[in-house]
């Protein structure tokens, strides 16, 4: 069986699919062979061919995932616990709208990406313009003149061409390295890195936050709703969160409950969200509403998350126009100012 990951909507695809069966009262090997027809073959069929084959030889259905080494480690946990706690079809459920969650985040985040990329590459075209095109054009111009204008203006002309080199190579560069980053992104170790780097580069330390945390409340309230102790849900968390300094704040919290904190009181002093979602989460606990507090932090959460996606692209594609005209009009500049020197001159 190959070792290629599923993509988030795949298993949250999976998970909705195993949640409906077992609801329906059909045996999971069938049900996993009826998911592998509607697949129309690929990897989704290939692996639940696999699961189906496992569960077959009387393997539990968090054992088959993790034989098929095509889920995330966080979703055969999860499966694990509600397979023995009784809760599989609340945990699948969950998890489907977890991993779909993850997905559109994952799609905002590119998106956020994308489009400052898709601008560099228009930069770079435009300076290719420039220097193949229009910066050649200027100098057989300036050359029509007699040796003594084309010889003061030429100065100027080869600084242009010179700037427009420079500027070239640079947008080249940041287009490879770019490219070399998102072909190295799907090694999972170099995803974690990234993602770590991310969390403590001064840049991008609190939009990684943000998605961070919106990350840990939607596993939180997914399994506070599938009736996992807090504690419990704690130590999973720590399978999704690859922000260093988060994860540090999760085992602290962890801790703490242990120990006989309140969850609430815990969760505060290791400052794993803003004070007013330990508020928030005191009272519901107090008044029996600890599930539905959960999912409105998620949702707030993710709304933040959302909205920061947003933000971060509104920032960046006026900054990036703004710093294209610029260099391009300062080429521009460059060997259009000794021409009109000479034109007034003339005049």
């Amino acid at each position: 069986m190959s070792k290629k990951k599923l993509s988030n909507d795949e298993v949250s695809y999976f998970c909705e699919q195993l949640s409906l069966i077992i609801n329906a009262g059909i045996p999971l090997s069938e049900g996993a062979e009826m998911i592998a027809d509607n697949a129309g073959g690929g990897h989704a069929a290939e692996v639940a061919h696999s699961l189906s084959k496992s569960i077959t030889d009387n393997k539990a259905l968090y054992e088959a995932m993790e034989i098929s080494g095509a889920f995330p480690p966080y979703a055969v946990n999860m499966v694990k616990i509600g397979t023995l706690s009784g809760r599989l079809d609340d945990v699948l459920k969950g998890l489907s709208e977890y991993y779909d969650q993850m997905a559109e985040r994952l799609r905002m985040i590119r998106s956020a990406v994308l489009h400052p990329i898709i601008l560099i590459a228009m930069m770079a075209v435009v300076m290719i313009v420039l220097i193949v095109q229009v910066i050649p054009m200027f100098s057989d111009i300036f050359g029509q003149f007699n040796s003594t204008v084309s010889e003061a203006v030429r100065s100027s002309v080869n600084y242009a061409y010179a700037m427009g080199t420079i500027i070239l190579i640079v947008l080249s560069v940041i287009l490879i390295v770019s490219a070399v980053i998102a072909l190295l992104s799907r090694i999972p170790a170099v995803r974690r890195g990234l993602s770590s780097f991310a969390s403590v580069f001064f840049l991008t330390s609190k939009t990684a936050k943000v998605f961070s945390q919106a990350k840990f409340a939607n596993a939180m309230s997914m399994m506070v709703s599938s009736g996992i102790e807090a504690s419990t849900a704690l130590e999973n968390t720590k399978l999704l969160i690859t922000d260093k300094s988060m994860t540090k704040r999760i085992e602290q919290c962890h801790d703490k409950v242990i120990e006989g904190e309140p969850f609430a009181d815990a969760l505060n002093d290791a400052k794993l969200l803003p004070p007013i979602y330990a508020r928030s989460l005191k009272m519901s606990y107090q008044s029996g509403s600890f599930d539905e507090a959960w999912k409105k932090i998620s949702t707030r959460c993710s709304d933040e998350a959302d909205i920061t996606s947003e933000n971060l692209v509104a920032f960046i594609e006026p900054v990036l126009i703004a710093v294209m005209a610029v260099m391009i009009g300062a080429i521009l500049l460059t060997v259009m100012l000794p021409m009109m020197d000479i034109m007034t001159s003339l005049g």
